[in-house]
């Protein structure tokens, strides 16, 4: 008898980690739009603005950080950290190496929830 109740429990178990892996896959996405992509100057900081949108809606509130790296060069990888603009977009600086075609892995908190998203944008050189 023990053991039909440790099998239950079991079941109960993987039904309960079911549930949690699949309310998570069915969280909406962030659709991510970069407004304002950084513009290389040497020794210069950028300004680079994104929007953040969920079903259509601006998404304000965020935390959004981001780790930048060049498509096809190896200049490491460097870290923005973005501001609320209040409208759905956020802005941050950061002093890139060069133009070129550039990768950013964006990670945004909202309340427990964390998105991330991998956008790939072009900097001019200005």
């Amino acid at each position: 008898m023990k053991r039909g109740f440790k099998m239950k429990k079991i079941y109960l178990a993987l039904l309960t980690i079911l549930v949690i892996l699949l309310t998570a896959c069915g969280a909406e996405e962030i659709e991510w739009t970069v407004k304002q992509a950084p513009v290389f100057k040497p020794e210069v900081a950028s300004e680079m603005i994104i929007e953040a949108k969920k079903e259509g809606e601006a998404l304000t509130g965020l935390e959004i950080s981001g780790l930048l790296e060049m498509e096809r060069m190896d200049h490491g990888i460097i870290e923005i950290v973005f501001t609320d603009n209040g409208d759905g977009t956020y802005s941050g600086e950061v002093e890139l190496p060069m133009g070129g075609e550039w990768i950013i892995d964006l990670q945004a908190q909202e309340g427990d929830t964390t998105y991330e998203d991998v956008i790939t944008f072009d900097v001019d050189e200005g």
